[in-house]
């Protein structure tokens, strides 16, 4: 069958993003490990309670083109244990090379997370992106039934909504940005900025975290498409522009609040608490949950604890910060590099601050079972969750959520998308190594019944925005589709680059 052949499928929802949710097994027809993160935390329950597909790369390593071609003709579909399709995109080990590790990594993720220091741009790595997310397109357009409404996600896949015009799609389309959207005079630095933005505003509607990100985007968006901008409804700002009319929205994530708490209440985490709780003795436990990246300020919250005990010495073998790191794209030389840092200064405060008995930083580079990150996080004293930059961060309210017990303090970066979501954190600037310091000390110090008032406000507002709220408000539909408006308006849409040879 053709890629782009349209199929007669009943599935409302088509999600499109870099990775599915689990891996899938070429060999034996079944499913592989369940893929890490807060994106799939977020929409796996969201999809499974509606109905839908999901469409992602497969996770299967192919040796060439000519093996992804064949794939194209029979796709690989399988099905979750909640009952999700799943719908492979397959990638040659060149193309996942160039479009992954490339420029969704080397340029759009350090750009947006605002280290153009860091961003590296080139030409190659952009025409694998263009193929890449034209091959996504033509799978979802595939799936998707007529009538119904496709759902892209996150900086991997910016292309994907002009492309699926291309393709002829009419129907809705909604894109949302997991990431920050960067300031215009950073995103101005893009070669293909043009390009990037045209096919983001493709999309019915334009989703973001906070109202920063948004106001960025609508920014850029006025200077470089010369749309125009109105006021809108809430958090909507309504947009028209050459490619006819787009919504950009503020909606914060959240996360699936039950599942969490129930898990917290259960035997299996409480014999784990215990178990991690003897471990470390009558030491007040930090605890921090990270995947492996330099936006996260791993680094620079070893140097907090390490200032902290500095400036009081009295503390020595009364705490310890317990630094667990989900090991991430260990095939750019950048992360190999920031690993070995970490591991460098871990070494170098635990020598020269240790003590016989005590060490001040356990620092662990793997990924957890849930059961163990949600007792680490009932056992802790306070979570510090410090990240230079993070378009929102999942970690803190999955702490606040597992304390059922009202305990607990959150120390929280001010740069981090939640932040403006919990306001009863005490909020720190993550470069200020001094004043986390000092934020540190006072939230360890901090009485039981101020921790408990402040952490019985935080639940309150975690449970306020659980993740099936943020998808009713994601896929509201207050805007009409963009097809509609290219023909009210009369302005041509632009097209993309065609087809990149290999």
């Amino acid at each position: 069958m053709d890629s782009t052949e349209r199929v007669d499928r009943s599935e409302s929802l088509v999600v499109v993003s870099n990775r599915l949710p689990y891996d899938l097994k070429e060999s034996s027809g079944g499913l592989g490990r369940r893929t890490i993160g807060g994106l799939v935390s977020a929409l796996e329950p969201l999809l499974a309670d509606r109905g839908g597909c999901w469409v992602g790369w497969d996770g299967l390593s192919l040796s060439g083109v000519p093996a992804v071609e064949r794939a194209l003709a029979a796709p690989v579909a399988r099905s979750t244990p909640s009952g999700i399709e799943l719908h492979g995109v397959p990638l040659s080990r060149l193309e996942r090379t160039r479009y992954y590790d490339g420029f969704a990594n080397r340029a759009l993720w350090p750009l947006f997370h605002h280290r153009l220091d860091a961003a590296v741009f080139d030409a190659d790595e952009f025409a694998a992106y263009l193929k890449v997310n034209r091959r996504f397109a033509e799978t979802a357009y595939a799936r998707v039934e007529r009538g119904g409404r496709i759902w892209v996600h996150d900086y991997h896949l910016l292309l994907v909504p002009r492309l699926l015009r291309e393709l002829g799609f009419a129907g809705r389309i909604d894109l949302f940005l997991h990431v920050p959207f960067p300031a215009p005079e950073l995103f101005r630095a893009l070669p293909w900025r043009e390009t990037l933005l045209d096919g983001m505003l493709a999309a019915d509607t334009i989703g973001f975290h906070v109202a920063d990100y948004r106001d960025n985007f609508v920014t850029i968006a006025e200077r470089l498409q010369r749309a125009e901008s109105s006021a809108g409804a809430g958090d909507d700002v309504p947009l028209v522009h050459r490619g006819g009319r787009s919504l950009a929205r503020v909606a914060p994530i959240g996360i699936d609040v039950d599942a969490v708490e129930t898990l917290a209440r259960s035997p299996a985490v409480e014999r784990r608490r215990r178990s991690f709780m003897r471990q470390f003795g009558e030491c007040d436990v930090i605890v921090c949950a990270d995947r492996l990246d330099y936006t996260k300020g791993i680094r620079e919250r070893m140097l907090v604890v390490e200032r902290m005990l500095r400036k009081y010495p009295e503390r020595a073998g009364r705490l310890c910060l317990y630094q667990n790191v989900v090991p991430s794209r260990d095939t750019v030389p950048a992360y190999r590099d920031l690993k070995r840092e970490i591991d460098r200064e871990a070494g170098r405060i635990n020598g020269e601050l240790g003590t016989d008995g005590w060490i001040p930083i356990h620092y662990h580079c793997r990924a957890l079972a849930r059961e163990d990150l949600i007792a680490c996080y009932r056992a802790a004293r306070v979570a510090l969750i410090t990240p230079l930059q993070d378009g929102m961060n999942l970690v803190a309210p999955e702490f606040v959520a597992s304390r059922t017990d009202d305990d607990g303090v959150l120390v929280l970066s001010e740069f981090a998308g939640v932040a403006e979501q919990l306001p009863e954190a005490v909020r720190v600037n993550p470069f200020d190594l001094d004043g986390c310091a000092n934020a540190l000390a006072m939230a360890l110090d901090m009485p039981a019944d101020a921790r408990a008032a402040r952490m019985r406000r935080l639940r309150r507002r975690v449970r306020s925005n659980p993740v099936a709220a943020w998808g009713r408000r994601c896929l509201a539909d207050t805007a009409p589709p963009a097809s509609a408006a290219d023909a009210a308006t009369g302005r041509p849409a632009a097209t993309l680059p065609g087809p990149v040879a290999s």
